[in-house]
């Protein structure tokens, strides 16, 4: 089954505008194509807003700043805020869109001829397109600079009101953090084995977020994702709807004709997409077709939960996944700490890990100039292109493993039988990436891979892109940079499947870890409490804690603090990686 991208003839008009939580430096969109054609109330039931508006006799200052701050009010169609507008400019106001600053500046107005001028200053955070897709700004730590929003105003019946204003809403980044929240669409890997999210964001709540996110999942993935992922909902003829009930009841025309796995993988995207609209997990669903429940043959009967998808889930993982650190060049076990067989002695300087279907430790190295791959008792030679080599790995749910080579760029992936494949690359910044490739990282999905990067200029950066897969081929897409250019990244890892730890260090601080979602967006440092120095690399694996070396010793997060890992004293070790 190929991947679709959204058609334009799709029912879906709805899309509202949306907004995505930051914390720390933090960044958001500026050209993606609004898909809103209007908004509707983003508050859920229970949501009270504060009644904002503008007071009899008020500045021109007094009304740009009761616009910006109505303009975050979840109102239907934002009418607080175009009550400070005139009924000229509020027709016009296009409000789907969202520009997120630092923290705004509201100058002093100033008279022109019979209206007045007033500018607001703020460095530019990023920006929301009107499909909840969110584009961090990439300048200097994550905040751009600085930039001047023009309010041009007039007097009707001797009230100040806006005439004259940019397109979309203004808003800083506290009122962000308070009002909107993460949310995920649901869609199939290729192999339509897994899902993988994507992440959008919304201040809505109940009844008003689920139809937000049925109208979401209905227009597709995101381009990045386009050709990465399958959207197993089937055209529609009639208007799909969602009920917060309970059940939580979908009415999708034509479902009943799928047949049994394609009922199966339809329930799954929805039972994990709706389940959003509950704050507690579990949440029931019914699908039905023309007010006729559908029968889900996985939950045997016509309701169904995430659980009985839980083999599709995107952080699903075996049990049993063992942290492994370096210690003088030999992999250590880190449950017993103690030298894996085969594997002492080899002067390795990297290492990837995997549990294959018997059991079996399967390995990827890298000692030096040289890549091994095999099994502790079997470590063959891989001849590759010249060049220097960064952090090997493996590919989740397929048999190849992924090294970059050199300073160009280039990235190849090597399959059990030993042959190397040079990996495309399409970017929109264009051709390979712009310099030595250190470390590669996949999304537990497998749908998405994330690289540190040397660029000519030395700058170290995190890049992402998404893989497109067919029977004889693996391609990078869409492969661009994800964290802004001056935070210096070292190392990175998956902690689930829409978020990253890195290794990294702003300018005039010490390096530490930091997180960052696969958007770019919540980019935030953690603290070092505990740590005997700066973090030098890291592993994560969804359900575990972090794990990365400091001052040659193994390490892993409690709460808010780190603590010696495996045991209570500091244990010597470097690079630690986990087995799947």
């Amino acid at each position: 089954m190929r991947p679709r991208v959204p058609s334009p003839r799709r029912w879906f008009g709805l899309l509202l505008a949306v907004l995505v939580p930051l914390a720390g430096c933090t960044g958001v969109p500026s050209d993606s194509a609004p898909l809103v054609v209007r908004t509707v109330d983003r508050a859920g039931p229970g949501v009270s807003q504060a009644n904002i508006s503008p007071k009899p006799g008020a500045d021109p200052r007094s009304i740009v700043s009761g616009f910006l701050s109505a303009g975050v009010a979840a109102d239907a169609g934002h009418s607080q805020a175009r009550q400070f507008l005139t009924n000229a400019a509020a027709r016009k106001w296009q409000d789907a869109t969202v520009t997120v600053v630092d923290e705004w500046t509201v100058g002093v107005w100033t008279v022109t001829g019979s209206g007045a001028t007033l500018e607001v200053k703020g460095r530019r955070v990023g920006q929301l397109d009107a499909s909840g897709v969110f584009s961090p700004s990439l300048k200097g730590t994550g905040v751009g600079d600085q930039e001047t929003f023009t309010y041009d105003l007039t007097e009707v019946d001797g009230q100040w009101r806006i005439d004259q204003l940019q397109p979309g809403v203004l808003i800083n980044q506290s009122a962000f953090v308070r009002t909107y929240q993460a949310r995920k669409l649901y869609f199939y890997d290729l192999s339509e084995r897994l899902l993988v999210p994507d992440l959008r964001y919304s201040a809505l709540n109940g009844q008003a977020l689920g139809t937000w996110l049925l109208a979401a999942l209905l227009a597709g993935p995101r381009p990045e994702l386009a050709q990465s992922v399958i959207n197993e909902v089937p055209d529609q003829v009639g208007r799909p709807t969602v009920v917060d009930s309970d059940p939580i009841v979908v009415e999708m025309p034509g479902t009943g004709q799928l047949d049994g796995d394609g009922r199966d993988r339809l329930a799954a995207q929805l039972a994990y997409t709706l389940a959003q609209i509950r704050f507690v997990p579990g949440a029931q669903l019914r699908l039905t077709d023309s007010g006729r429940p559908v029968v889900i043959p996985a939950a045997r009967g016509a309701t169904f939960t995430a659980v009985d998808f839980s083999a599709a889930g995107p952080d699903s993982v075996a049990p049993g996944v063992q942290p492994y650190f370096l210690r003088d060049g030999a992999v250590i076990d880190g449950i017993d700490n103690q030298p894996v067989t085969g594997l002492a002695g080899r002067g390795l300087t990297s290492v990837a890990l995997r549990r294959g279907s018997g059991g079996e430790l399967q390995v990827a190295a890298v000692a030096g100039n040289r890549f091994e791959l095999g099994s502790p008792g079997k470590l063959s030679r891989v001849a590759l292109p010249a060049g220097v080599l960064s952090r090997p790995e493996w590919r989740p749910h397929a048999q190849d493993a992924w090294i970059g080579v050199g300073t160009k760029g280039s990235i190849y992936r090597i399959d059990p039988d030993g042959s190397v494949k040079q990996v495309s690359i399409t970017s929109p910044v264009g051709g390979l990436p712009p310099g030595q490739v250190l470390a590669l990282r996949f999304s537990s999905d497998g749908v998405r891979l994330a690289a540190v990067l040397r660029g000519a200029d030395g700058a170290l950066t995190a890049w992402i892109g998404s893989l497109v897969t067919s029977s004889s081929d693996v391609r990078i897409d869409s492969f661009e940079p994800l964290t802004p250019a001056r935070l210096v990244v070292s190392d990175l890892a998956w902690a689930d499947a829409t978020k990253l730890l890195l290794v990294a260090g702003a300018p005039n601080d010490e390096t530490r870890v930091w997180q960052v979602m696969s958007d770019g967006s919540a980019l935030g440092a953690l603290n070092n409490f505990g740590l005997p120095g700066p973090p030098t690399s890291i592993a994560a694996a969804p359900q575990q804690s972090p794990l990365v070396s400091a001052s040659d010793s193994i390490w892993t997060q409690q709460g808010t603090s780190w603590t010696s890992f495996p045991g209570n004293t500091p244990t010597a070790g470097t690079n630690p990686v986990y087995a799947p």
